[in-house]
């Protein structure tokens, strides 16, 4: 990085307001965000760290319809519970905000106005794919399909997880409606407005020269230059989001990828007007004097070095561009399976905190952070990162030190010199974990410590002032403890506070790290900070956790699922959602109150077969006994189930 900014703006990206993010969602934004801010606060720069829920887009909304709720209640119900995590996480943000805030709504809007008014926005008639089952448009998350590019068979229609490729719905190979699985998807005709990345071409060029992008960031990024910057829809047939600023463009929606990543300018702007000081946040988006880290997954670098950088050119303003993108690979569950909620696959970052203190979860995450390649999680590899590295390795040797000092010398370090050769191991570990953020990794910083912690203990082992009441060698293992701590604050910074506190710092820099602790007196009798993690416990808590409210085979058995006839149906007076039903199950007739009246008509219903559960414990609703359930599917239509062809009454579902 350039040695004269003056601010580091750090840009995490924003999880989807459709759930907690997993530990891959976890390590790829916001806790490596948290990462760079608190070393470049350390290091003495002014740091801002902005991000937020994705509250808009097809992924919520599919989301929110599949759960039978709003778009914005499942997003204000998942940003609070985001907020919770990241706060149990201590990641250090100034302001977590999301994309149904009043400023991000006034800022998208007015910006793609200007770049309108710049000629970057054109509007065009088109045939979208659309569904004739679900009677909708299929943008983004609601369209499901093979990739053109790599094959993938479950690409969705704004991009391939798989190999990253930005894609359109019309794109995909033998489509499907996401939401009722329908192959008939057909073409309609719509308009739709575009940004013109065409025209913007050259400026984005000279931009991506201008930057030493890295590794898969400079990968994805030439890849997509190199193909042909096309121009890009900003406006989707969708109902939840900014409305779109055009005139003609009424009941649609900005694209949720070009107003979500204009959050990070909107965030500032937020947070400082929240200050009082309505103009500062120019210092973060205007001039040289500025630095913008930008943490991500691999998956969004094109939206980060080409999208972003294509939407702040074309206001015409002088918006300072992205310098650095610091995207992880892709970190996935043992086996490399794919992390899943609904599947009950992996640790989501709610679960990880019911499991474990999150400082375990943070070292292992960062001591692993995959930089360079695709990475599975590995309880082997957490055994050894958290236990042998952290546990065994950094949190003994703080305890050995720092109690020998209060046991033997009444817990005041020798005024003693630190000896020069932890002097140079201290020095060289600052250059390494300088030389690796600055660049946009972490992994090697966390491993450059943990390289100073083996070189610790050897040093004390080696010179056994136990045994000798060598002074210089008890001075230089309490310097290195300081040196540990400050070193370690970006990655655990709940650690490197509990030694803060013994060696009575308040808040200490980085330039602190080369000075030694000659003469400090120990503020408390020094204990433990990290007790030892049973991985095979937690494995089996993991187990349990996923296991809560499946049922055996035993267990399911016992329900007894038969096709029924119905053959009567009729209303319940002064009951809006209630049906009489009277099913026809083989060997007897029972009668069942049914919440299905919004959808279907009692002459519908007579003589149609569905699928019923026929041993529940009667139940008396409205004053009327309810001998079973009839069974329904529903995303957001409600459909009753039933055989597929003519089947006596009372046949065994199986």
């Amino acid at each position: 990085m350039r040695p004269d900014v003056k601010r580091i703006l750090v840009c995490s990206a924003w999880p989807y307001g459709s759930g907690v993010p997993h530990l891959g969602n976890l390590i790829g934004c916001l806790l490596s965000g948290d990462a760079f801010t608190r070393f470049y606060r350390l290091a003495s720069y002014e740091v801002l760290h902005v991000s937020g829920t994705d509250a808009h887009g097809t992924k919520i909304e599919y989301e929110a319809q599949r759960q039978g709720l709003s778009p914005a209640e499942l997003a204000s119900r998942v940003h609070d519970e985001i907020v919770r995590v990241l706060r149990e996480f201590e990641v250090d943000i100034d302001n977590y905000t999301t994309t149904e805030s009043p400023v991000h709504k006034e800022m998208v809007t007015a910006l793609f106005r200007e770049m309108e008014q710049n000629g970057y926005i054109f509007s065009q008639e088109e045939e979208r794919a659309f569904c004739r089952s679900c009677g909708r448009f299929l943008a983004d998350r609601f369209i499901v399909g093979k990739c053109p590019k790599c094959a993938y068979p479950y690409a969705q229609g704004n991009q391939c997880d798989a190999c990253g490729a930005l894609l359109e719905p019309e794109m995909l190979l033998s489509p499907r409606c996401a939401f009722c699985n329908s192959p008939e998807v057909i073409r309609k005709p719509t308009r739709h407005w575009y940004l013109d990345l065409q025209k913007l071409s050259p400026k984005l060029l000279a931009y991506v020269r201008s930057r030493d992008f890295q590794g898969n960031v400079k990968l994805f990024t030439e890849r997509m230059i190199e193909e042909g910057l096309r121009p890009r829809a900003v406006t989707r047939d969708i109902a939840w989001g900014i409305p779109a600023p055009f005139r003609g463009a009424e009941g649609k929606v900005i694209y949720v990828w070009a107003e979500a990543v204009l959050g990070y300018l909107s965030a500032t702007v937020e947070y400082f007007r929240a200050q009082g000081e309505e103009e500062r946040w120019k210092d973060f988006w205007y001039g040289d004097e500025v630095w913008q880290i930008y943490t991500q997954g691999k998956d969004n670098i094109p939206f980060h070095t080409v999208i972003l950088p294509a939407l702040l050119l074309a206001t015409g303003r002088p918006f300072h561009l992205p310098d650095q993108i610091s995207a992880t690979e892709y970190l996935s569950w043992e086996g490399g399976e794919q992390f899943s909620k609904t599947r009950r696959i992996g640790v989501f970052a709610d679960e990880a905190l019911g499991l474990l203190p999150a400082v375990y979860w943070r070292f292992y995450l960062f001591y692993n952070r995959p930089e360079t390649k695709d990475a599975e999680f590995s309880w082997v590899e957490f055994d050894k990162a958290v236990n042998a590295v952290l546990v065994d390795n950094i949190g003994n040797f703080v305890h050995r030190v720092l109690s020998f000092v209060w046991t033997r010398l009444e817990g005041v370090v020798p005024d003693h010199p630190t000896a020069p050769a932890v002097q140079e191991a201290i020095r060289e570990a600052l250059e390494e974990v300088w030389g690796a953020i600055t660049a946009g990794q972490l992994a090697p910083a966390v491993r450059a410590v943990a390289k100073l912690a083996d070189f610790a203990n050897r040093f004390f082992q080696s010179r056994a002032p136990w045994a000798t009441g060598d002074e210089e060698a008890i001075a230089s293992g309490v310097h290195l403890v300081k040196a540990l701590a400050i070193l370690l604050d970006p990655f655990v910074p709940m650690f490197s506070r509990e030694i803060y506190s013994l060696l009575g710092l308040a808040q200490p820099k980085l330039s602190e790290v080369e000075r030694g602790c000659a003469g400090v007196r120990l503020t408390a009798q020094p204990r433990p900070l990290l007790a030892h993690v049973d991985v095979e416990e937690v494995k089996r808590r993991y187990a349990m956790m996923k296991e809560e409210g499946l049922i055996s085979i035993e267990e399911f058995q016992r329900v007894d699922l038969r096709v029924a006839r119905i053959v009567h149906a009729e209303e319940i007076p002064g009951a809006d959602k209630l049906l009489k039903l009277v099913l026809d199950i083989g060997d007897r007739q029972v009668q069942v109150v049914a919440g299905i009246r919004k959808h279907y008509k009692p002459e519908e219903l007579r003589g149609k077969l569905v699928a019923m559960v026929a041993n529940l414990k009667p139940a008396t609703i409205r004053g009327i006994r309810s001998e079973g359930m009839i069974l329904a599917a529903s995303d957001g239509i409600l459909a009753l189930i039933g055989p597929d062809r003519e089947v006596e009454p009372g046949a065994r579902i199986r």
